[in-house]
């Protein structure tokens, strides 16, 4: 019989996803450097200007900027995830500030020169929220800030589908499901282990491995940028992240935005 464990996201799921995971991807580190070579691009960056990175998981591309010399403030809610990141500054030599602390409630007033939201990290507030913190980001930036965001579009989305894989020491088995209704796209995982237990997800508020991310036409996020008095600049899908940039495809999956204070 199976010995179910619940984990919550900081117990487990966000070092799971944010890093194991997330590292475990073939050439992982080469697409970092290269999102923030685009990232510099398309908003136009020289060091050492300040970054804020919203959602900066375990510091991925924050320490990408820092080793090119940019001033990044990286906030995460995950207090394992800035603690890993926190580790890789120090092995780098590299200076550092990382903030345990919910993107929702950063009150900053024209500190930053741009402010980032990468890996799909937006929408998984509902539109109120989602609004609210478009608002919050156009107060950080200073005068002609930059905002890059990247979201999962609304198109492409499967109506429902399982999957499992094996990973190490077991099996991940996943459900994912879209709503059309509310363009809302849901999922579910659990861990089986070779010992006989499995890992399910710890109900709790705010982020969990049984999340609901809303996805966004490109329509929709211009007139959020608008209604939050960022200005529009450009779309781009990251499926493409040569410089200079291609014309946004149809069929992409992940969408980025760009906006201007």
């Amino acid at each position: 019989m199976l010995k179910v464990i619940e984990k919550s996201w900081n117990e487990f799921w966000a070092y799971y996803w944010r890093i194991d995971d997330l590292h475990s991807i073939p050439g992982i580190a080469e697409w970092d450097r290269k999102l923030v070579t685009f990232i510099e691009h398309v908003c136009q960056l020289k060091p050492p200007v300040r970054i804020l990175d919203l959602a900066c998981g375990g510091g991925d591309q924050a320490k990408v900027f820092a080793q090119k010399g940019y001033d990044v403030v990286g906030i995460d809610i995950a207090p394992s995830l800035i603690d890993y990141a926190q580790q890789q500054f120090v092995q780098e030599g590299l200076e550092d500030t990382f903030i345990v602390g919910d993107m929702r409630a950063i009150d900053y007033d024209a500190e930053f020169d741009v402010c980032v939201i990468l890996s799909g990290s937006f929408g998984f507030f509902g539109d109120r929220e989602d609004q609210d913190l478009l608002c919050s980001i156009k107060k950080a930036l200073k005068i002609g800030g930059k905002v890059f965001i990247m979201f999962k579009s609304a198109h492409r989305q499967l109506m429902h589908a399982r999957d499992y894989r094996e990973i190490d020491d077991g099996w991940e088995l996943s459900e994912g499901w879209f709503d059309a209704e509310t363009s809302t796209k849901y999922g579910t995982v659990f861990i089986i282990r070779k010992d006989g237990t499995m890992i399910v997800p710890k109900k709790e508020p705010g982020y969990h491995a049984n999340e609901g991310i809303r996805c966004y036409t490109v329509p929709e996020m211009r007139k959020m940028f608008s209604t939050a008095g960022l200005e529009y600049l450009a779309c781009y899908s990251d499926r493409h992240l040569d410089v200079p940039p291609r014309p946004l495809p149809k069929d992409t999956v992940f969408n980025i935005i760009v906006g201007q204070r």
